[in-house]
């Protein structure tokens, strides 16, 4: 059989990299109609376009004469190949080494095949007895937790019975080796045959991200511990690669082009209820990389959503370093102590989630909160060991721009001088300690040479930022910037400085609107619009004043003529009139 040759995974490999629109569109001219594109059936004769092509399902359809599927599907029916002879096609078209498959890579790829089809027998049997009597316990759990009828179709919940053997029983009658059904973690086997792994429990099948049944996990209903017991490792089946909830949220997740990361299968679902579908769950283990990278083949940004409580938090630390080391962007949507998405969802409502979820943190924002929470930071000992920790956090970024954003953030956070906290970060990188800026009293050795233009401070490009911030959301401050003379020169980010320019010139820039759509990405800013103006402005009387202080350091020892002396004053005195203009 063509499947058996190669791995799903690699199958998929392919389906990802192809545009389904591109490849049809080489036979069928199509026009776009909405969402999809329309053309006319290459399959039978028409004369108006009933053939559709949908790219978010990349799927395409023929509502004349029934013809339809995926990508492999168009090529094996208008190119006549088999199904293995369409995925080379397309594979080498896009550059994808296709796999030698080995005789014994073939056995193993049919045991795990066997393994899958036992799964997909339990998953049946755990479904039919939660609809029956026995299943009665578990339909009242359901209802108590919110989850409707439609919704434990849709997830296809199960029901494991109380007898020791319920299930063995099922599929030996079915023809299965139960040695088969032990490997796949289902049965054990004891003095007197094989025993039921999962008894009493509410049945939560899970699936790779093909759709696939590769394990259960199954909670106590009754006093039974452990409240929740997971298959064990198997051929088919390791916590640390599959991440439940994934073959139904693919699509959305792509659409989206973002995944929300939540600890449960009951988050799951009842964000699922709410319309949330880009949700998927770590099956209560550490994130791996395994996962991030297989969430990185759907999307570029992630939001962890976990528990409230300390474990929740822990989890969702380690779980955002490594979705960020994948090149994921990463976010969090904290909930307070005691709280879940489950909890949330069933009792706040959609709009609500949607709010939450919207207002997540940047991962970084999130981790410096966090260290300065963990600490009385009034008192003179929390404050040095808040520091101490965000100083070991900020010196590990490797991103010089990211470093600066979040040091002046860190800073005013703790409530400590931006300048102390970025020298200790710098000790802490080994690196040498900036000389001061000299003013006009320890000017005269001073040598006669154009200093380098300072490298942009720790903190002024998240004025910057936050500034722009405003103006894409409102233009029409824009304005008001403008009166008080900002050109794009004040901006030293030089993105940022060409998202400016763009506004302020109405020019469209490509460039300029890829930077802008990513800043109207990230959460709304938690300052105001006056606070965030004081702030920048403040920044360019700092500039300017820098700016004075460089040229009386080249200044101090042209000591003739009249002109010097009078540009000395002029200096001083715009010196000091800015100085006084407002505080620091």
């Amino acid at each position: 059989m063509g499947i058996a040759r190669f791995s799903e995974e690699w199958i998929e490999q392919v389906r990802s990299a192809v545009d389904i629109v591109e490849v049809i569109g080489r036979r069928v001219e199509l026009r776009q109609s909405g969402k999809n594109y329309v053309g006319l059936c290459p399959f039978h004769s028409e004369k108006t376009p009933s053939f559709t092509v949908e790219p978010e399902k990349q799927f395409y359809h023929c509502f004349g004469c029934g013809q339809g599927g995926n990508v492999f599907n168009f090529i094996m029916a208008t190119e006549n190949l088999t199904f293995p002879e369409a995925v080379i096609k397309l594979a080498e078209e896009k550059g994808i080494p296709v796999p030698v498959i080995s005789p014994r890579e073939r056995r193993r790829e049919q045991e795990r095949e066997q393994l899958r089809q036992v799964n997909l027998l339990a998953a049946r049997f755990f479904y039919r007895n939660l609809r029956r009597p026995a299943g009665a316990q578990a339909w009242a759990y359901l209802q108590r937790r919110g989850i409707s009828g439609e919704l434990a179709r849709s997830f296809y919940l199960g029901f494991a019975p109380e007898e020791w053997d319920g299930l063995a029983a099922f599929l030996q009658a079915q023809g299965i080796d139960l040695g088969l059904a032990q490997a796949a973690g289902l049965v054990t086997k004891g003095k007197r045959g094989y025993i039921d792994r999962f008894r009493g429990r509410l049945m939560f099948p899970i699936c790779d991200h093909l759709g696939r049944f590769v394990g259960f996990g199954g909670r106590s209903i009754g006093e039974g511990q452990p409240k929740y017991l997971n298959t064990g490792q198997t051929p088919v089946f390791n916590k640390g690669q599959i991440l439940y909830g994934l073959n139904w949220a693919k699509e959305e997740i792509k659409a989206q082009d973002q995944v929300v990361i939540v600890e449960g299968y009951t988050d799951v679902i009842s964000l699922f209820a709410v319309g949330q579908r880009n949700v998927v769950a770590s099956l209560g283990t550490a994130f791996t990389s395994a996962h991030a990278r297989l969430l990185r083949r759907f999307c570029s940004q992630a939001i962890i959503a976990f528990d409230g409580d300390t474990a929740g938090q822990r989890a969702a630390w380690r779980g955002m370093e490594v979705l960020h080391a994948s090149g994921l962007q990463v976010r969090v949507a904290s909930l307070a102590s005691g709280q879940d998405p489950d909890s949330y969802a069933r009792s706040q409502g959609a709009e609500a989630v949607r709010t939450w979820l919207n207002s997540a943190q940047p991962f970084r924002e999130y981790q410096i909160d966090r260290i300065i929470s963990q600490h009385d930071v009034e008192t003179r000992e929390g404050k040095l060991a808040a520091s101490t920790e965000l100083v070991t956090l900020l010196a590990q970024l490797t991103s010089a721009v990211e470093r600066d954003e979040y040091l002046r953030y860190a800073a005013e956070r703790l409530g400590v001088r931006e300048e102390s906290l970025a020298a200790e970060v710098n000790q802490k990188l080994g690196i040498a300690k900036v000389p001061p800026v000299h003013n006009r009293r320890n000017l005269k050795n001073i040598p006669k040479r154009r200093r380098p233009k300072p490298p942009l401070e720790a903190g002024e490009a998240l004025r910057e930022r936050e500034v722009l911030r405003y103006l894409l959301q409102e233009p029409d401050l824009l304005a008001e910037l403008q009166q008080r003379g900002v050109s794009p020169e004040d901006f030293q980010h030089p993105e940022y400085r060409q998202v400016f320019v763009s506004l302020s010139q109405s020019i469209p820039d490509a460039q300029g609107t890829a930077i802008a759509s990513r800043l109207l990405s990230l959460p709304a800013p938690t300052a105001n619009w006056e606070d965030c103006l004081q702030s920048f402005l403040a920044v360019l009387q700092r500039r300017r004043l820098r700016k004075i202080e460089e040229k009386l350091s080249l200044l101090e020892n042209d000591r003739e003529g009249f002109d010097v002396r009078m540009e000395l004053y002029q200096l001083i005195k715009e010196y000091f009139d800015i100085y006084h203009e407002q505080s620091f």
